[in-house]
């Protein structure tokens, strides 16, 4: 494992429920895979669906694209990092192919196809046990957070 949990919390700003990578298993500066495991205790599980909890698709894509914040701003200092922040523009070619349950580990496949100022698109495929689930390309922004 590169990163776990306190490490990917000094490199992206998500927290509480809405951090969706636990782990970062592989890295490089264009690529990374990272984990979610999906627990029964996900603030979505009660209502999505009642009984039979299946992790809505858009945030099978947002994990894939906090996989990609990771390698994006692993390329700043922590000092530059403090005030940035990304944001999706882009989302396209999204396909979900098989259901993603509580009690499965969802892994995160994410390559860097450009970036240019501070503009990154990445794309990312989501397996869990060898199967692919969900899988986009996606482009996002870096921006300074004005306080």
């Amino acid at each position: 494992m590169i990163a776990d949990i306190k490490e990917i919390e000094k490199v992206i700003p998500h927290r509480g429920d809405m951090r969706m990578v636990d782990e970062i298993r592989e890295y490089s500066d264009t690529s990374a895979v990272g984990v979610k495991y999906v627990r029964d205790d996900e603030f979505w599980c009660a209502g999505h669906f009642p009984g039979n909890p299946i992790m809505p698709g858009v945030l099978q894509v947002e994990a894939l694209a906090q996989t990609a914040c990771f390698v994006a701003f692993k390329r700043f200092t922590d000092e530059e990092r403090r005030d940035m922040l990304g944001y999706f523009t882009t989302m396209e070619k999204i396909k979900f192919s098989h259901m993603v349950h509580p009690g499965d580990k969802l892994e995160l496949h994410v390559e860097l196809l450009m970036s240019k100022m501070s503009m990154y698109k990445f794309h990312g495929i989501a397996m869990v046990a060898g199967k692919k689930v969900a899988e986009s390309t996606f482009t996002a922004v870096i921006q300074k957070v004005v306080k």
